[in-house]
């Protein structure tokens, strides 16, 4: 597979909440990742949608979707185009730059309260993206 040249061009919080009085020190936090995408018309954007939700003992802790949308390049759309699929490697690449800026808006937004120290772990993306999008 060829590269698919692209840039990031919006990243978008369009749900984030914490529940920091929910949350119990010492008790096991199980996290909940699901990644879904989408893309224009003319593929010159795709659209990476990042969902987490941390639990503790069925409790909603912290909760937060995020969209990144990357900017195609014209010979990116040609090779999407071509193949007739976003391929799974590609979707893969997106949702780890998603998880990377969803650890950060995390971060950030827990700072001062006790979920702070709740950090998203490494996500392995193999078992959760397993095949591309038709386009």
């Amino acid at each position: 597979m060829q590269t698919i040249p692209y840039k990031i061009g919006q990243i978008k919080i369009s749900q984030f909440a914490i529940f920091p009085d929910k949350y119990v020190n010492g008790e096991e936090v199980q996290i909940h990742a699901s990644f879904s995408f989408g893309h224009s018309v003319t593929l010159d954007s795709i659209r990476c949608t990042a969902s987490f939700s941390f639990l503790q003992k069925e409790e909603l802790l912290l909760i937060s979707e995020t969209q990144c949308f990357f900017n195609i390049a014209q010979e990116g759309i040609e090779q999407l185009r071509k193949g007739h699929e976003i391929p799974v490697d590609f979707l893969r690449y997106m949702a780890t730059i998603a998880t990377g800026t969803v650890r950060g808006i995390i971060h950030a937004k827990t700072e001062g309260t006790v979920l702070n120290t709740i950090i998203l772990p490494p996500i392995n993306l193999v078992k959760l993206i397993e095949k591309g999008v038709p386009v």
